[in-house]
């Protein structure tokens, strides 16, 4: 494993270490914890958009249906 330096905030300093200190862990473990944890979010995301817009491209839309559907599972309220 390699080591990096990087600049943080006083107040998220503060908030890591007592993260750290309440869970029993060190703040290098937190850090890449987060960071590990932000990358695979930001991978999918990326995915995502680019699966939607490919789909979008392809002109492949939801249905009027699948709309309804969707909105119902949600409990969502027609914007129209």
């Amino acid at each position: 494993m390699r080591a990096t330096t990087i600049r943080v905030d006083d107040e998220i300093l503060s908030r890591l270490d007592g993260l750290a200190q309440s869970a029993g862990r060190s703040r290098s473990y937190l850090i890449q914890e987060a960071l590990a944890r932000y990358l695979e979010y930001e991978t999918w995301f990326a995915a995502e958009v680019t699966a939607g817009l490919a789909e979008a491209e392809a002109g492949d839309f939801a249905t009027e249906a699948e709309e309804a559907a969707f909105r119902a599972r949600w409990g969502l309220t027609d914007a129209r």
